[in-house]
C-alpha cells in the first residue's frame, strides 16, 4: 500500500482549498447574476424607500453609488456576500438565497431568517427563508407583485415550490 508523504498530502490539501475557493467564486458570480437580474440598472420609483437606486444601491443609504454593474458586483461581494457568510454554504441554492436576501432585505434580515432554520439541511433552510420572506411581506406594498415574482424565481433555483 502506498502512503502519501507529508509534502504530497499538503499539496493535495492545497489543491482542494484552491478548488473550494474557485467553486465559491463561481457560486458568487452565479448568485450575483441572479441578484443583478432583479436589481441592476437605474430606478426611481416614488413609493420605493430607497429613492434613486443604481444596481440596487440606494442613494438614501449610500453616499456613493456604483458607476457600473461590475463595480456593484464588487461592492456586493464585500458588503453582503462575505458579511452574510454566503461563502460558507456548499449548495448553490443556499448561497443565492443568502445573497439575495441580504441584498434585498439587509444583513440583519438574512441573519434572522437563516437562524430560524439553521438546524436544517442547507437546501431546506434556503427554501424556508424564501417562505419567511413571503410571510413578512407587506401585502399592500406597491411592489408586492414584483417581490412575489422574485421569490418564485428564487424558489425555482432550489426547486422549493415545485
Amino acid at each position: 500500500m502506498k502512503r502519501l508523504t507529508i509534502a504530497a498530502l499538503s499539496g493535495f490539501v492545497g489543491a482542494v482549498t484552491v478548488l473550494g475557493a474557485e467553486q465559491a467564486q463561481a457560486y458568487y458570480e452565479d448568485s450575483w447574476e441572479f441578484v443583478c437580474g432583479w436589481e441592476c440598472g437605474e430606478a426611481l420609483f416614488e413609493p420605493e424607500y430607497g429613492g434613486y437606486t443604481v444596481h440596487g444601491y440606494a442613494e438614501v443609504y449610500h453616499s456613493n453609488l456604483p458607476t457600473s454593474e461590475g463595480e456593484a458586483a464588487s461592492w456586493a461581494y464585500y458588503d453582503y456576500w462575505l458579511p452574510a457568510g454566503c461563502d460558507q454554504y456548499y449548495s448553490y441554492s443556499a448561497q443565492v438565497v443568502c445573497l439575495d436576501t441580504a441584498y434585498l432585505h439587509g444583513l440583519s434580515a438574512w441573519e434572522y431568517f437563516s437562524s430560524l432554520y439553521a438546524h436544517l439541511p442547507e437546501e431546506e433552510m434556503a427554501c424556508r427563508v424564501i417562505d419567511e420572506r413571503a410571510y413578512w411581506r407587506d401585502p399592500y406594498a406597491p411592489y408586492v407583485e414584483g417581490w412575489s415574482n422574485r421569490d418564485a424565481d428564487l424558489a425555482s433555483v432550489g426547486n422549493c415550490w415545485g
